[in-house]
């Protein structure tokens, strides 16, 4: 669905299950700027139930700007609240490296595009995205 993802070649996928520790689900996550999706495995069903996006990181000594793993990381609450909520079996999270020595392309320029195009198929944000917004 999101051809605009085929150039990362800096990426990779973890699944992830009710009682899972997102700090060691995946030590592949490098701490680069990226974008993420997640999908949703319940009742036999699979769906895209959320996008993210992570920070750039700065040259400042106060930065606030999330890092890729960081900002995966950061969704263990979320994660926690949903699959405690709802009968999920687990949940695929797939991740891309956008700004490296190969890519200069900006996480929220990236988010936005796979945002939209998810959007032109669905006519709607991804479940999790509208909670969020």
């Amino acid at each position: 669905m999101f051809d605009e993802l085929l150039k990362y070649r800096k990426n990779g996928h973890f699944f992830f299950k009710k009682g899972d520790s997102l700090v060691v689900a995946d030590k592949a996550i490098p701490d680069l700027p990226g974008v993420y999706y997640i999908i949703r495995l319940a009742n036999g069903n699979v769906d895209l139930v959320c996008i993210g996006k992570s920070g750039i990181k700065t040259p400042t000594k106060n930065n606030k700007d999330r890092l890729l793993k960081q900002s995966i990381i950061l969704q263990q609450g979320l994660l926690d609240i949903k699959m405690s909520e709802s009968d999920i079996d687990g949940l695929d999270i797939y991740w891309f490296v956008t700004m490296d020595t190969n890519h200069i392309d900006l996480p929220d320029y990236v988010f936005g595009l796979i945002l939209q195009t998810y959007y032109d198929v669905y006519g709607r944000l991804p479940e999790w995205n509208e909670i969020n917004s």
